[in-house]
């Protein structure tokens, strides 16, 4: 039981922002890796390599669940010829610790570092989906990348509480990932997708963030599917942008 109740009030909206799930996960589709993040948590990951391929996506997924959900997806970038990493943040699946903000910065730093020693950092290609764009602009604004994605995510998360949570007082909200102040600054090529008729995620934050955000850049909008709906299979549309996106990355 809670002792204070500011810090209650800050406690559920840090749960309301982050549902992780530690349920159970089946075997990789491909490599099974565990990477030490912030020098304390142990976080695991999936590594799907390509035979051939020559850039890799490093996808960070959204607030709820754990790589489990994302086995068909993982599979399907794969499918585009790419070496794909997809990490769960502390506190998800069978990564430890805690989730927070900094903390998911770490683990997405960590999955990078990871990668480096595989690849060179102009061929990594950040994914950051809903939630995911929070560490995704982070981590493309402090390191070099070959490009970025963002996908269904929010200019920051005041802003997105204020839209859609009014009755949250603005000041207990302690979780920012301020994505609009670092899309300024990120000169690497960029995607942004995103749903129009999105029911969690307002389009128009969509198209705040990519107004503000720095060249070279290019949108994705899409009609007529929900938040969680864009990559559901066959999404060929969907798929399709992203290998158009990275093929133009050249080599």
């Amino acid at each position: 039981m809670c002792g204070n109740s500011y810090t209650c009030r800050i406690a559920l909206i840090d749960r309301f922002i982050f549902l992780p799930d530690s349920g159970p996960i089946g075997p990789s589709p491909g490599l099974d890796v565990t990477l030490l993040s912030g020098g304390h948590f142990r976080i695991h990951g999936w590594y799907l390599a390509q035979e051939h391929a020559d850039k890799t996506i490093l996808h960070f997924h959204g607030n709820a669940g754990n790589l489990e959900g994302r086995r068909n997806f993982t599979q399907q970038l794969r499918a585009l010829g790419v070496n794909v990493l997809a990490i769960d943040y502390r506190g998800y699946g069978r990564s430890e610790g805690k989730p927070s903000e900094d903390g998911v910065f770490a683990d997405a730093r960590a999955a990078y570092n990871w990668l480096l020693d595989k690849t060179t950092a102009d061929k990594i290609v950040i994914h950051g989906e809903s939630l995911g764009g929070g560490p995704a602009c982070e981590l493309a604004s402090t390191v070099p990348c070959g490009g970025l994605i963002l996908q269904s995510t929010f200019t920051s998360v005041p802003d997105f509480v204020h839209r859609v949570a009014r009755y949250i007082p603005l000041f207990l909200v302690r979780t920012k990932f301020d994505n609009l102040s670092k899309v300024t600054s990120i000169t690497c090529p960029k995607l942004f997708i995103h749903s129009r008729t999105d029911e969690m995620i307002p389009f128009d934050l969509a198209e705040k963030l990519f107004a503000a955000a720095a060249e070279p850049k290019e949108n994705a909008w899409f009609t007529a599917v929900g938040h969680n709906e864009m990559s559901v299979p066959p999404a060929t549309e969907y798929f399709g942008r992203i290998a158009q996106f990275v093929s133009s990355l050249g080599n």
